[in-house]
């Protein structure tokens, strides 16, 4: 049965809420700054006016009305794509089960990021393809060691043609790969003729408001990228896109139609009207003011509770969700896990993040949906369990 010939695959539970529990879990956008009453107003026109089409069956098309709004976003970062390179995916999620079904074949090796977003290494592994960790120095992916590692993969017989990689703000460390080191990555991967995945949730959410070249405006050609309004809007609307190479679009719209038949023309209107009218700004700002406090507060409570020169090391983010904590001494932080619930405090811990295992020194700390006033509270209960773990 398929059932016998394919792994289980399962993702760490993020989105447990309730109760006296601090949840670190789960990468939830704080939506408290959404304009709640102007996209009511907003939603209801739409229906009233346009309802038979917005909650019709669509084709497996960007809207036009949407295309100028996601045109707008990619080219804060100096990405670009035509309506014809866009295709409607019910969020990054759906784009990377879509990539690892309508590029890769099952058996084909992908090589990975690691730490690894979870949902990406569930995604390629559901599609029946082998991980292999792309390698990387203390500069982030390391385009020398590359070129060994492929020619390495390929000599023992594996088919190796896609990296995937979220190189700005990454899931879960935070991490920001150079302009410079993205150039010779895109190098590296033409020599190795290696199509590059960009995954980018968090790329507009620096808190100084400066952005980082993409890797798909820096070679369109060689780059599918991976773009979700989930981080920038809301995720309940599930609405994001790929823009993909122009041999590659029709492939990946085919493969998205079969996932889903059709996008949500209800959620792209939406967002569409939106954008009309107030651009996104305004909202971008309050997102980034927003997640900016949060980290500050999360980084000094963990100064406060951990200090540091003890055994847990991490760095202040300037971007993104996450703040990524290593024990120094190897501790798997699986161990607290069951010291933390009690505490009523949640994380994920690194093994998550992995291939196989790897990454189980780390943990990952989720700051962007905390109440402000209970950050410091569920640090201290975390540094309580870690306490209590350790004894």
């Amino acid at each position: 049965m398929w059932t016998d010939i394919r792994p289980a695959v399962e993702m760490p539970q993020l989105f447990e809420r309730g109760g006296d529990l601090v949840s670190f879990s789960g990468g939830l956008p704080d939506l408290e700054v959404l304009p709640l009453e102007t996209i009511s107003t907003q939603l209801s026109r739409l229906i009233r006016l346009g309802g038979r089409v917005a909650l019709q069956y669509s084709t497996p098309h960007i809207a036009g009305a949407l295309v100028p709004a996601i045109t707008d976003l990619m080219a804060r970062e100096g990405a670009g794509a035509t309506a014809e390179n866009l295709v409607p995916t019910n969020g990054s999620q759906m784009g990377l089960l879509a990539v690892a079904l309508g590029i890769a074949a099952p058996g084909e090796t992908v090589l990975v990021q690691t730490p690894a977003y979870p949902g990406a290494t569930a995604a390629f592994r559901t599609a029946g393809l082998a991980l292999h960790p792309a390698p990387a120095d203390r500069d982030g992916l390391d385009p020398a060691a590359l070129r060994e590692t492929v020619a390495r993969l390929r000599a023992a017989g594996s088919t190796v043609r896609i990296l995937y990689c979220n190189p700005t703000f990454q899931n879960p460390t935070g991490a920001t790969l150079g302009v410079e080191r993205r150039k010779e990555l895109l190098t590296a991967a033409r020599e190795l003729d290696l199509l590059v995945v960009e995954d980018n949730p968090y790329g507009l959410l620096g808190f100084d408001g400066r952005t980082t070249q993409t890797l798909q405006g820096l070679d369109p050609d060689r780059v599918v990228y991976l773009g979700t309004f989930s981080k920038v809007f809301a995720p309940g609307l599930r609405c994001g896109w790929i823009a993909a190479p122009d041999p590659l679009a029709a492939t990946l719209r085919r493969t998205t139609e079969v996932m889903a038949l059709s996008p949500s023309a209800l959620a792209q209107a939406a967002l569409a009207a939106f954008h009309t009218r107030a651009g996104w700004g305004d909202l971008v700002d309050a997102y980034r003011t927003s997640y900016r406090e949060r980290a500050a507060l999360m980084a000094d409570a963990l100064e406060h509770e951990l200090g540091t020169d003890g055994p847990w090391t991490w760095e202040r983010p300037d971007g993104g969700f996450y703040i990524w904590l290593r024990h120094r001494d190897g501790a798997d932080t699986g161990r607290f896990a069951e010291a933390a619930a009690e505490h009523g405090v949640s994380y994920v811990p690194g093994s998550h993040f992995g291939i196989d295992g790897e990454h189980a020194d780390a943990l990952r700390l989720c700051f962007s949906n905390v109440p402000r006033k209970r950050i410091a509270e569920g640090i201290s209960r975390l540094a309580a369990a870690f306490r209590e773990g350790a004894a």
